[in-house]
């Protein structure tokens, strides 16, 4: 059986109820928010595998190597592309610690970092490009003040159904 994974920052209980809570201020929009459990920062790009037995003794090993560091998130804004968004994310500046971290995991895992530029970001909400135009807003930019302590990072699985993406958490591992 093949799986889609990728390896994430998770984001705290704390956190995915103050996410909720802004959601809710927001004008109705035709979009999928994602739900509290699949909040996250991606870090090394989805791949696809047959074998999961042995990812999460690496991912372990990786974390053991580092401490924890924080993260935060100043601005919620459609995104990625502000002429046609497809969805609504909170950004922030990248420490170099992220960086650091991101691309001695994709070494270990033997992937690539991605041809996109990184950029510290939580996809909050999903819509469909030409949904955009019938929004009730045209421009988002409001200035947040998320900030979250990182403790670990996992492995997590894609799994696609006609309601959208949902994640599944198939290994953890604390930094040090």
């Amino acid at each position: 059986m093949t799986h889609r994974i990728f390896i994430a920052l998770p984001i705290s209980d704390r956190l995915q109820k103050e996410i909720i809570q802004w959601e809710s201020s927001l004008p109705d929009l035709s979009v999928r928010y994602l739900k509290g459990r699949n909040l996250h920062v991606t870090l090394v790009p989805p791949w696809y595998t047959e074998n999961l037995s042995e990812l999460g003794a690496l991912l372990k090993d990786q974390a053991s190597k580092y401490g924890r560091f924080n993260i935060s998130f100043d601005t919620v804004s459609f995104g990625p592309n502000t002429y046609q968004p497809r969805l609504i994310w909170a950004t922030g500046k990248a420490s170099a610690d992220i960086f650091d971290l991101r691309r001695k995991l994709a070494e270990a895992f033997g992937q690539s970092e991605g041809i996109k530029p990184f950029r510290t970001h939580l996809t909050l909400a999903r819509f469909k490009p030409e949904a955009f135009s019938v929004f009730p807003v045209s421009r988002l930019d409001e200035k947040i003040d998320w900030k979250e302590e990182v403790d670990s990072i996992v492995i997590m699985e894609s799994h696609q159904s006609e309601e959208g993406t949902d994640y599944e958490i198939i290994a953890k591992a604390p930094f040090k």
